[in-house]
């Protein structure tokens, strides 16, 4: 077990220090979640976990910050890539900012944690410096790996006409850097079994298990006001949704399969929400503007909705909409999509990781623009879809809480 000598009887008195590159005092995107799950999981078992982050300050203001976490420094030279490659510089930024690694070790010295967990592998050289400090024994390492990275960084560095020289200069970097962690790691904690293979390439597989990624469960209450207040947003009429942050990838998807050439599979009447931070990602892009005005008649963006008003429109959407074509992982829109038991038009990407749910009622796999947009028009046509108590079931290990259940983590950590 990883913790030996660690744990007491009954209860794992643990203490983990987190380190990523994005505060989790309001989880929005993906990331955020899943950070915000494990703190869930690590105090259901009886553990302390704390979270420090170095964050782009042009993205997270006050309010959503944490109180150990700290500001990123953009070197001049890169400023032009910050937003592309932030979570890089961000690792090495004690390396040119000496505050920056007092203030990582006074928060070490403060809360005295028996294990580093680094949410991603940027904050390895920084992870790396404090364990020369501190003692590797003293901070043992956990790898919570969300996707293999270097292919995905690799896709958005292309996809904003990043030169291939320095393209594969910061792969080379980014590869490093993982293959680093994972050697040093005695625990890795990754997404999907395609992953777990990578990573069992160079690593005992005993050591790489399987957390997927989950959703929250429903909020108590929820009420027919929720319904009646999503179906007021459309005036009544059928629609479908989808849910994204400004992550590129996301917008990839709907532009690819959407609005390139214009959303003409559907009457002109708003009947697709476009929601959370890939809107103006959308909007913006030069497939959507090009037919503004007969897609504006079919869309409606809600970019900055909160959690109620989100929930509202889950409850009252005919299906969602899963467009996603690449990126790396598993995408947390997809088990929030499939809990639901709404209709789901889902690419194959996007069923990454949950693909037992492929053939589920109410599932959709399109993957190509035609049929994906056909699958839109004809799904807004047919009655609400009928879930078995069978499937609702099974798809109860979508939640968060049976993630980690059945994944025995806990197990891994526990004393021997």
């Amino acid at each position: 077990m990883l913790f030996h000598n660690v744990a007491g009887a009954g209860s794992l008195n643990l203490r983990v220090l987190g380190l990523g590159t994005y505060p989790i005092v309001k989880p929005i995107h993906g990331g955020q979640r899943r950070v915000a799950a494990f703190k869930r999981f690590y105090e259901s078992q009886g553990a302390t976990y704390t979270y420090a982050c170095i964050y782009n300050k042009q993205h997270y203001l006050p309010p959503v910050l944490g109180l150990h976490d700290w500001p990123l420094v953009v070197p001049p030279a890169k400023a032009t890539l910050v937003n592309l490659i932030g979570d890089l510089i961000a690792g090495r930024q004690f390396e040119t900012d000496e505050s920056t690694l007092k203030h990582f070790a006074e928060v070490i010295e403060r809360i005295k944690p028996d294990a580093l967990q680094l949410e991603q592998p940027f904050m390895w050289p920084l992870a790396k410096r404090l364990r020369q400090i501190f003692g590797a024994e003293k901070l043992r390492l956990i790898y919570s790996s969300q996707n293999v990275e270097r292919p995905l960084k690799d896709e958005i560095l292309a996809s904003f006409s990043v030169p291939r020289d320095l393209r594969q200069t910061i792969g080379a970097e980014i590869e490093e850097t993982e293959g680093e962690l994972c050697q040093e790691a005695e625990l890795i904690l990754c997404v999907t079994a395609s992953d777990r293979e990578h990573y069992s390439q160079s690593k005992d597989p005993s050591q790489v298990i399987v957390v997927p990624n989950g959703v929250d469960r429903p909020p108590p209450g929820s009420s027919h006001w929720d319904f009646e207040k999503g179906q007021r947003a459309f005036s009544g009429r059928r629609f479908v949704m989808t849910v994204g942050s400004a992550h590129p990838p996301n917008a990839d998807g709907l532009r690819h399969y959407l609005f390139e050439g214009g959303i003409f599979c559907v009457p002109p009447v708003q009947s697709i929400a476009i929601c959370g931070g890939v809107s103006n990602l959308t909007f913006s892009s030069p497939q959507y503007q090009r037919y503004v005005t007969a897609n504006s008649a079919r869309v409606q963006f809600f970019a900055d909705i909160n959690d109620d008003d989100l929930w509202a429109l889950k409850h009252a959407c005919h299906g969602v909409i899963l467009p996603l074509r690449s990126g790396g992982g598993s995408n947390l829109k997809t088990p929030e999509a499939l809990a639901l038991g709404k209709w789901t038009i889902a690419t194959s990407i996007a069923l990454r990781g949950f693909e037992a749910f492929s053939t589920a009622e109410g599932v959709i796999v399109a993957d190509d623009p035609t049929s994906f947009r056909r699958s839109v028009r004809e799904v807004l046509e047919l009655p609400p879809v009928e879930i078995t108590a069978a499937s609702r079931e099974a798809r109860d290990a979508l939640y968060w809480d049976r993630c980690f259940a059945d994944s025995d983590l806990a197990k891994h950590l526990e004393i021997a």
